[in-house]
């Protein structure tokens, strides 16, 4: 419903404070919040509900067009087919990242070993490959997750206030019942995020999925 653009780059400290400036100018303040999630190696997937229901799942594709994936979506445990709440919005369009976690990922392997068939060596393009089945029943036997980060678009909102900031949106993906990142953190300075980053740099290994990068 709107286009999943991709993301600016910061490689070094420098370029985080300009960016971090460059918004500070443009808000005409610098004292602004700033939400930080992990960047999961996986695969950005748009879920769009309908009163509460789960109508439609594509792919990024080129960022205005995805495929369509909806059947092979529906396979994995951890997307709702229904809305949780009495009131979900009218329509709702989410976006998130599919991945193959890491530990099932090796379990998986060693039982394709055993069977004597070929196995996977990397869960980014196997959980890539496991939406692009053609048979739906291919992509349930992979145990592929997900984490929900944003809201693309909505409309008729319900019940309460809507929310007006990254962080209120994380909270309401999590009252409709989408798996959310647990690590996600508000910080309200530039260094805050810079720890932020240096200390999942230094504990990535400790993910059961891939990261690389911090949003």
């Amino acid at each position: 419903l709107r286009p999943m653009l991709s993301l600016g780059n910061a490689f070094d400290d420098d370029e985080l404070l300009a960016w971090h400036a460059r918004v500070a100018n443009l808000l005409e303040r610098d004292d602004f919040e700033m939400v930080c999630e992990l960047k999961y190696d996986g695969l950005a997937v748009a879920l769009t509900y309908e009163e509460g229901v789960l109508v439609r799942g594509a792919t990024r594709g080129n960022g205005s067009v995805g495929e369509n994936v909806t059947a092979n979506l529906r396979t994995i445990k951890s997307i709702r087919q229904r809305l949780l709440g009495a009131a979900p919005p009218r329509l709702i369009e989410v976006r998130g990242e599919v991945y193959f976690p890491k530990s099932k990922f090796e379990l998986f392997n060693q039982e394709r070993a055993a069977a004597g068939l070929q196995t996977y060596a990397h869960p980014r393009n196997t959980a890539a490959g496991s939406l692009r089945q053609l048979d739906p029943r291919m992509t349930a036997q992979r145990p592929l997750d997900i984490f929900v980060y944003s809201i693309g678009h909505l409309q008729g909102f319900r019940g309460g206030a809507q929310p007006e900031s990254q962080g209120e949106a994380l909270e309401y993906l999590k009252q409709l019942g989408f798996n959310v990142n647990d690590h996600n953190t508000t910080v309200s300075s530039p260094a805050q995020a810079i720890d932020f980053y240096r200390a999942w740099t230094e504990n990535v290994e400790s993910l059961d999925y891939g990261c690389d990068g911090v949003v």
